[in-house]
């Protein structure tokens, strides 16, 4: 099982890397609000009920940079203070959503890679790390990854888990290689209940990247993804299962996670979970 970290699939090895994450929502269980409760102690409020508007704005837009747009909306509500704090943010996701209509073709507008990249840029002007990771995306796929990944180390910074799990994979990628700082970007991310970032930091303990390596701890990682949804972590935990690797062996479990990860498309488990009914009726 021994194999080379890639950012995309490696039809040499059984366990696989996986391409960079997509701020867009897609994948499951990535996302969370970020929320801060402020209490106010002034004694010109005799109920004691929360001063929002005593947040200093700088601690307010960083907190709120990572937020989807309903998060954002809702935020601006709060107060007439959080409001005018948040308006640059709101234009951000006004031109996020513009720049997604240019990346994909969207929206009665033709592709053009050059203007949604303009758009993400000047989201990510105003603080959105939404916007941040999807200008890194463009960046990497033309070969620019020094601007990647600066994009990434400032979405990352502000907690952004597809900035974190794009800057880890980018260390795995990038000379020279940074596995250790891949590893501490990748676990942050997990923590966070990011699945593809589960998915590689179990791949880095698999095979020892930048960390010892452990694997009961790549299991439980290839676990946890793959009971997020993570189609490409439920077949290596059925792997896992399959050999004894990183827990005892197990046929139940390893059909199991393979016919998950057939169900959900995934080619090597449809075979081997083909051979594996047709050995039935041998």
């Amino acid at each position: 099982m021994n194999q080379k970290t890639l950012l995309y699939r490696s039809d040499a090895s059984r366990f696989i890397a996986f391409p960079f994450s997509k701020p867009d929502g897609r994948d499951a269980k990535t996302k969370s609000s970020r929320w801060s409760k402020v209490s106010s102690e002034s004694s010109s409020s005799p109920t004691n009920d929360p001063d929002f508007s005593a947040l200093p704005f700088d601690i307010l837009t960083k907190i709120a940079a990572p937020f989807n747009f309903p998060n954002l909306l809702a935020a601006s509500l709060v107060c007439r203070s959080w409001g005018d704090a948040l308006r640059a943010l709101r234009e951000a996701m006004v031109l996020l959503r513009q720049g997604k209509q240019f990346k994909h073709g969207r929206g009665g507008v033709g592709r053009n890679l050059e203007k949604a990249l303009v758009s993400f840029l000047k989201g990510a002007a105003r603080g959105s790390t939404l916007a941040m990771v999807d200008a890194g995306l463009i960046y990497w796929e033309r070969g620019q990854k020094e601007e990647a990944i600066a994009l990434y180390q400032k979405a990352a910074a502000l907690g952004d888990a597809a900035g974190q799990c794009n800057l880890g994979i980018s260390y795995l990628n990038t000379q020279p290689l940074n596995h250790k700082e891949a590893v501490k970007w990748l676990h942050q991310a997990s923590v966070g209940g990011h699945v593809r970032a589960q998915y590689q930091l179990a791949l880095c303990l698999h095979q020892g990247l930048g960390v010892e390596q452990n694997l009961q701890e790549a299991v439980k990682w290839y676990l946890k993804a793959a009971e997020g949804g993570y189609v490409r972590a439920m077949y290596n935990a059925s792997l896992c299962y399959t050999f004894g690797e990183g827990l005892s062996h197990s046929r139940r479990q390893a059909r199991k996670w393979m016919k998950r990860a057939a169900d959900r498309g995934h080619g090597k488990a449809q075979f081997e979970h083909g051979l594996a009914l047709f050995s039935i009726w041998l």
